[in-house]
């Protein structure tokens, strides 16, 4: 695994996630603004997800949304935390599939309705807060656990879009963080639509939240078009500390003030 590590002994160490699509360094770049005005107190480590997320978008998203297209100095490229298990069906789902008495049109309109199309009866890739079948994240976990025993122990995390949800899940499951951190920041984050994953968000005898004892803050812009605020405090509901939510006029992205 490829690790990037900024930072001194004696300050706060946080795990930084990055989003679907970037990795350690991408993420590093644009977390400049917390980083410079937090740098006398934390150390921030940043780490790239087990998954290549390579040719998932074309030019015009990655600049939208800050990833990257493998052109960095390392060459790691584009990762992801997990896997989409819709964008490995040759078929869309059976309810966007043509019946008889369906017209063209008809099929379009159902594939761009449900976001498995353009509108031109052309099938889109399922991005993660879109999906119901999460891939990979045993690989995940080892990482994390292999980061939290050579890197660690961390006091925080902090984490953006699929990096946020991914937080969440790494101190509801793994022992070696769940220990020892004590608040997470998570920007645009989404309790996942995978029913497993969900699961091991909630604990379910006690009808709450399965991360205990981690203040989190959430973070959600309002012109966020791919993480609705639903979605963002459905996440919250996995902390059982009161989590607390911040609203900022950005969209999908880690707000630079």
């Amino acid at each position: 695994a490829h690790f990037s590590v900024r930072g001194m002994e004696g300050k706060l160490k946080v795990l930084c996630l990055h989003g679907f699509t970037q990795n350690a360094e991408t993420f590093r770049a644009k977390t400049g603004s917390v980083r410079k005005n937090l740098k006398s107190k934390v150390e921030f480590v940043f780490v790239d997800a087990p998954h290549s997320a390579a040719g998932f978008f074309d030019e015009a998203d990655r600049s939208a949304l800050g990833t990257t297209d493998g052109a960095d100095e390392d060459q790691v490229g584009p990762r992801a935390w997990w896997l989409m298990g819709e964008n490995d069906a040759e078929d869309p789902p059976e309810a966007t599939k043509p019946a008889d008495e369906k017209t063209t049109e008809d099929v379009r309109a159902a594939l761009a309705s449900s976001n498995l199309g353009d509108g031109n009866g052309k099938r889109l890739p399922v991005r993660p807060a879109q999906s119901t079948q999460m891939r990979g994240w045993e690989a995940t976990e080892l990482l994390l656990r292999e980061t939290a025993a050579v890197l660690g122990p961390f006091d925080g995390v902090l984490g953006f879009s699929q990096g946020a949800s991914t937080a969440a899940l790494a101190l509801a499951t793994i022992p070696e963080l769940r220990d020892t951190v004590k608040f997470a920041v998570l920007f645009s984050g989404f309790e996942p639509m995978d029913p497993n994953a969900a699961a091991k968000l909630r604990d379910s005898d006690r009808r709450g939240g399965a991360v205990r004892g981690v203040r989190s803050l959430h973070v959600h812009g309002v012109a966020d078009r791919m993480v609705t605020r639903q979605r963002a405090e459905a996440l919250m509901g996995a902390f059982d500390e009161l989590p607390e939510l911040f609203s900022h006029e950005g969209g999908h992205g880690v707000p630079s003030t």
